[in-house]
């Protein structure tokens, strides 16, 4: 044989000994890729904890890869979260708050109170005696370009309560915080799924205010939903100490009469809301302007602060002085003395800087720390801090289990971010494992039937030359099935689908150049020339449909989801390893077979 020939064979061969190499983790089983993913975790530290028992000495040869499976194929969960795209903007509203008041200490714009409609994205301003609606609208140009100027609504002097003017936030405005709260919301969820360890997991938009989460091998549906849909929004306030509703003990039981006579006159729904029952509140002179009523919530039985019902209000004044987006880090752990667990917080520059001077001026006061509009505790200042803080979960003992695992969840969706807006599960759907392993066994026993049926055509068609269309049949398979490995694609019942579509585009390139070379032969060429010529002249016709196919495939896992991605990754995978088996690897042992048959003047074909 010629010496190209021989180059071609191992280079082949090679190509065939790094797919078994890439491969061999996934068939090894499961307790030689968690060794491989413990060694690749601790290479990237810096000191590694000394192991009990000593690593396998192969994890210094084989890979850390390993074909993910899919949803399907493993079982899992399946969810849809609905983002409350409308009480994004809302939010958005009640957050330019400090910016406007900022900007009007520094112009020296006197405002007597301002605060945010709560059904619509308006500002309701009050301006103080002898500010002009032209200074006013001054500031909003200066700090708040997205709201324009609406109409004044006048006060009412029997009443007491004052003009108020009204800015409304653009339509434009209100468009790209929808279109961005759902964009942040999918790019939080994804970092929050990355943070539990969850492999292969699909975060996928769904429609216009969706978003469709599937996490493989997991069974706990109330985990998952409290992991991805906790909104996790942490505010610092300061109690107002010196309302006339306080009591001698620290409580707010002048608050009771007043919440009785809102319940009489709001709705039940807009009473269990929280900041409704509070604007309630605010617009009836109940409370002062600028104060909001929030509440502390009943434990429920797994330790999970504010999941239970309403146990007393408590009077806040109505200014974030820190919030989420100070937050450096967060960490679980219990405290020395009590055993409770808790959230240890570490602030930014800014944070911590604004909690010093807050500190400072307010020693012996109480202030909130508030998740979700729950207040979580209301700690006394004892002393000036600033960069640490620490919320408890108030669980120790019994209740212990339940303490560490809401503290380790919300330490991990506070590093991660708050959601921009609130999130509502919708479609909950359980993928039983037994379920995928039945989606396994039928995907696996049809895409083996259908290759069995259109590799026995190939040999009954081609004879020899088709028991070799096989064999390159078999190594496109493999060479798949690696690729998948290594590039960390996940498996799915569509991706094995994909597969056996894969056999029949090879079977399908094997055809084309296979039918050529007889057209050569039958017009009087040698089987080694009309081995070369057909498979140079088949060439750009198998190239041309599969560039064609490649592109549809592109098409697919741009703007498909879910299964969709699934097949087109293989699909597109396949094209290649075709490419290179039917066109490459399956010359290759043609010209072999040639090669040994120098004197034949026909070809099994």
């Amino acid at each position: 044989m010629e010496r190209s020939l021989y180059a071609r064979l191992s280079f082949v061969l090679l190509a065939i000994l790094l797919g078994v190499w890439v491969l061999l983790p996934t068939f090894m089983g499961k307790e030689v890729q968690d060794n491989l993913e413990l060694a690749a975790k601790r290479a990237q530290m810096d000191n590694p904890p000394d192991l009990e028992t000593p690593l396998p000495s192969y994890v210094d040869w084989l890979p850390n890869k390993k074909i993910n499976l899919g949803l399907d194929l493993q079982g899992g969960i399946d969810l849809t979260l609905e983002v409350g795209i409308e009480e994004g903007v809302l939010s958005s509203v009640g957050r330019d708050i400090p910016a406007f008041k900022a900007a009007a200490d520094k112009l020296g714009v006197k405002i007597a109170a301002i605060h945010r409609d709560p059904k619509a994205p308006r500002l309701l301003i009050e301006p103080a005696d002898g500010t002009t609606l032209d200074q006013v609208e001054t500031v909003e140009r200066t700090a708040l370009k997205r709201y324009t100027y609406k109409t004044t609504l006048l006060g009412d002097a029997t009443a007491g309560t004052k003009s108020q003017l009204v800015f409304e936030m653009t339509d434009a405005a209100q468009d790209e915080i929808r279109k961005r709260s759902v964009e942040q919301a999918l790019e939080t969820i994804r970092n929050r799924i990355d943070q539990t360890g969850v492999k292969e997991p699909q975060v996928t938009l769904k429609g216009s205010d969706g978003i469709d989460v599937q996490l493989p091998g997991e069974t706990n549906v109330e985990d998952a939903v409290a992991t991805v849909g906790t909104t996790a929004r942490l505010v610092f306030m300061m109690l107002d100490e010196d309302s006339p509703l306080k009591d001698a003990d620290g409580g707010y039981r002048g608050l009771l009469p007043l919440i009785d006579e809102a319940k009489a006159a709001m709705t039940p729904a807009d009473f269990k809301n929280d900041r409704s029952l509070s604007q309630w509140l605010v617009d009836n002179g109940k409370i002062p302007p600028e104060h909001v009523v929030l509440w502390r919530y009943a434990n429920a039985k797994d330790g999970v602060p504010g999941s239970g019902e309403r146990v007393f209000p408590i009077l806040l004044k109505d200014d974030e002085y820190i919030t989420g987006d100070d937050i450096n880090s967060a960490s679980a752990g219990t405290e020395s003395q009590t055993g409770e667990w808790g959230v240890d917080l570490e602030f930014k520059a800014h944070g911590a800087q604004v909690n010093g001077q807050v500190t400072g001026a307010n020693l012996n006061k109480r202030f909130a720390i508030i998740l979700d509009d729950k207040i979580n505790s209301t700690p006394i200042i004892l002393g000036q801090t600033f960069d640490r803080c620490r919320i408890t979960m108030g669980a120790s003992g019994d209740e212990a289990d339940g303490g560490k695992k809401e503290a380790g969840r919300l330490a991990l969706v506070l590093r991660s971010g708050a959601l921009p807006a609130p999130v509502t599960p919708g479609d909950v759907r359980l993928v039983s494992a037994t379920l995928g392993a039945e989606a396994i066994s039928g995907g696996v026993i049809g895409a083996a039937l259908g290759s069995g049926l259109v590799m026995l055509f190939a040999a009954v068609y081609y004879r020899m030359s088709g028991l070799i269309a096989d064999f390159t049949l078999v190594i496109n398979v493999f060479l798949v099935l690696a690729l998948l490995a290594t590039v960390g694609a996940t498996l799915t019942l569509p991706g094995i689908c994909g597969i056996a579509l894969t056999v029949g585009m090879a079977v399908d390139c094997n055809i084309i150049i296979y039918e050529r070379i007889r057209e050569e032969i039958r017009g009087g060429k040698s089987p080694k020339l009309a081995l070369e010529v057909g498979f140079d002249r088949a060439f750009v016709a198998v190239f041309d449909s599969y560039t064609a196919h490649f592109l549809a495939g592109v098409v697919l896992y741009s703007y498909g989801s879910g299964p969709l991605k699934g097949f087109a990754v293989t699909l597109m995978i396949g094209i290649f390893t075709t490419l290179f088996t039917g066109v490459f690897v399956s010359r290759t042992f043609m010209s072999v077979l040639v090669a040994i048959r120098k004197t034949a003047t026909t070809l099994s074909i």
